[in-house]
């Protein structure tokens, strides 16, 4: 589990009406049974415990552990780095634990509460797991809280860790006896050969009170979308080169409509010449010449490979809306794909270019998404299933920490969106409106997908918000054209949508 994905679903569980507080009392009492057994471990069943709470919600999955270590008749002291909690639910656990009159030590001040002698048992909630958690420098009153703790009496106890062990992969690790991680193993709590990391020491997994769908595409994948910087200069945020067109002139459109909007800053569109001249241009999309008139062939390789990897080159690229299936197209197709690997250009695979890809197989070395409905899956799949077929492409490529791989997707579009990535992930997509099924509505997604991969998402991040966005954002206009909605209509909701997910909505009433 990506540690970005603790966020994400927890923010899914928000949208959904689940309490975080609910979540954190699970985490709490998953943390305090953990705790009791190894109290009993060492014939030490009535503690002390000190537990130390850093600022966020792991320090609030702390508090909610006191509470019920403490009605066990566990003699607990509490650690606070800070004067209050940051989240809500965190402050309110530890409003419930002063007035249970639970001792509680605020840093610097500890001599008064954590008592003498040396604790039964260390619980370190005092960071846990996060983007850019691992492998940091810690600082602060975490930092100061830690060094306390090895010069002191703790580094005789026991240290159960809340999440990941704080500091895990950087000079200050507080190593831990044992984790208590929830829902999945995070990354890092295993080396490169799936061993266990000796920071790490026993892990132990605990539920949490959600239903699955919290784990599929929502408004929580936004958290991952690149933020924006104030002092950001064009193309930072990505640079896009769509290959289609030829037979259907408007499909590479709607595509770059939607990658724009998905916050990508510049689309390029390479186009035959008679799709060209036939496409009514929107003024923020680019024309790349190419030789082709009708369809695309072998002849307009060479410069399209030069706009991908010369001067600023792309940053991803999507090849397929509105390509058609002529045998030459398919052939140059071929060729594109295996130089941008080789150049290891993130690419998305759509419509007709699906019948490039080998069969029954994934590309070799390719990273990105290919997204088939289901004819166009059944074609290149056959029966095989999707996730064996990314196994193999992991164990052909020497992928060795599968579960972290988040490089290759395969999309199946529908009434509902399943998605597959490698080490057995899983998730779908649904909600919309029915009228999404006009045509032009798949190059909008792969469009999207295309975009927030220039922007520097990962393949399986961008899948996952892709996906979400396009069915919120279709449900949108529908409010607004009902039965008349055209794919056209789409691209503007899908920015809508990311700005009131990502908290930059300028209309907080809408």
């Amino acid at each position: 589990m990506h540690w970005a994905e603790v966020g994400v679903f927890d923010d899914n569980a928000a949208a959904f009406g689940i309490d975080v507080s609910n979540l954190m009392e699970a985490a709490g009492q998953g943390l305090a049974a953990q705790a009791i057994r190894m109290l009993e471990s060492t014939n030490k069943r009535r503690g002390p415990i000190w537990i130390m709470c850093g600022p966020g919600n792991n320090g609030g999955d702390g508090f909610a552990a006191a509470l019920g270590l403490v009605e066990e008749g566990v003699d607990v002291r509490l650690l606070a780095t800070h004067l209050i909690q940051r989240g809500a639910a965190a402050q309110n656990y530890r409003e419930r634990c002063s007035a249970a009159d639970i001792p509680l030590s605020i840093w610097p001040e500890v001599q008064s509460t954590m008592g003498t002698g040396h604790p039964a048992l260390i619980v370190d909630c005092l960071v846990g797991a996060g983007p850019g958690h691992a492998g940091i420098h810690l600082r602060g009153d975490v930092a100061n809280v830690r060094n306390w703790l090895a010069e002191s009496r703790g580094r005789e106890s026991p240290v159960l860790a809340c999440d990941m062990p704080t500091g895990l992969g950087g000079p200050d690790v507080i190593k831990a006896t044992a984790t208590v991680t929830y829902h999945a193993e995070k990354w890092a709590l295993r080396d490169v050969d799936g061993q266990v990391q000796s920071d790490v020491g026993e892990i132990h997994t605990a539920n949490l009170p959600w239903s699955a769908r919290v784990e599929d595409c929502g408004p929580g994948d936004a958290r991952r979308h690149p933020p924006l910087r104030a002092d950001a200069r064009k193309g930072d945020r990505g640079r896009l080169l769509i290959i289609g067109g030829g037979p259907y002139h408007g499909a590479p459109i709607l595509a770059g409509l939607a990658a724009e909007r998905s916050g990508c800053d510049l689309i390029h569109l390479a186009m035959p010449s008679d799709a060209v001249e036939r496409a009514e241009w929107p003024l923020s999309l680019i024309s790349e010449s190419i030789p082709d008139t009708t369809h695309l062939t072998s002849l307009s390789v060479g410069s399209i490979l030069d706009r991908v990897l010369n001067g600023r080159g792309c940053q991803a690229v999507l090849i397929g809306p509105g390509l058609g299936r002529e045998d030459a197209s398919i052939d140059a197709v071929c060729e594109i794909i295996e130089k941008l690997v080789e150049a290891n250009i993130p690419l998305v695979i759509d419509a007709d270019a699906i019948r490039a890809l080998p069969s029954h197989a994934w590309p070799t070395g390719m990273v990105g998404v290919v997204t088939p409905h289901a004819d166009e899956m059944a074609h290149w799949l056959g029966a095989s299933d999707p996730a064996e077929i990314l196994q193999i492409r992991a164990r052909r490529d020497g992928i060795s920490r599968v579960v972290e791989d988040e490089s290759c997707v395969i999309v199946r579009t529908g009434a509902e969106d399943a998605l597959w990535a490698p080490g057995g992930r899983r998730c779908f997509a649904t909600g919309g409106h029915a009228r999404m099924s006009v045509g032009g509505t798949g190059d909008l997604l792969s469009g999207c997908i295309a975009g927030l991969i220039a922007q520097g998402m990962s393949p399986w991040a961008a899948s996952r918000l892709g996906c979400a966005l396009l069915r919120t954002a279709g449900a949108s206009a529908a409010l607004e054209y009902g039965p008349g909605l055209s794919a056209s209509d789409v691209p503007s909701h899908i920015a809508r949508t990311l700005a009131k997910w990502t908290g930059q909505d300028t209309d907080r009433d809408a």
